[in-house]
C-alpha cells in the first residue's frame, strides 16, 4: 500500500463499489468549487450515469513530465460515470488516468511509476 502523509493514494486499492480516475489540469489549477471538477462531470448532456455520484478526492498528482492531474471518484452507475468523466475530459481537451498496480496509466497510452510522481493532498 502506498501512503503519502498517512493517506492512501486514491485508486491504489481497487474496490468493487467505487472507481477512481485522474483528470489532467486545464492550466488553471482550480479543480474544486466551480472549477474543473464541475466542468468535467457536467460536460456531457444529457448525463450518462443513471445513479450515484462523483466526488473530488482532494489529491493532486504531478507526472515526471510536470503535468498535473486531479483525483476524483464515483459510485453507483460506475460504467455510466466512467463514460461521463472520460468523454467530458476528452471534449475539454484533457486526458484521464487510472492507477493500476504501482503505475498510473493515461488515456493517451503513457504510463508512469507512481514512485516517480509527486502526490499532494489538500
Amino acid at each position: 500500500m502506498m501512503l503519502v502523509d498517512e493517506r492512501e493514494i486514491p485508486g491504489i486499492t481497487p474496490v468493487e463499489w467505487r472507481e477512481y480516475r485522474y483528470v489532467s489540469d486545464d492550466g488553471n489549477d482550480h479543480f474544486v468549487g466551480e472549477g474543473l471538477f464541475i466542468a468535467v462531470t457536467n460536460k456531457i448532456e444529457p448525463s450518462i450515469p443513471k445513479s450515484g455520484g462523483a466526488i473530488t478526492e482532494n489529491c493532486k498528482l504531478w507526472l515526471p513530465s510536470g503535468e498535473l492531474l486531479h483525483a476524483l471518484s464515483y459510485k453507483g452507475d460506475i460504467e455510466g460515470w466512467r463514460k461521463q468523466i472520460e468523454q467530458g475530459a476528452k471534449e475539454l481537451g484533457l486526458f484521464t488516468g487510472k492507477i493500476v498496480g504501482s503505475e498510473i496509466i493515461l488515456s493517451d497510452n503513457r504510463h508512469y511509476e507512481l514512485a516517480n510522481c509527486k502526490i499532494e493532498f489538500y
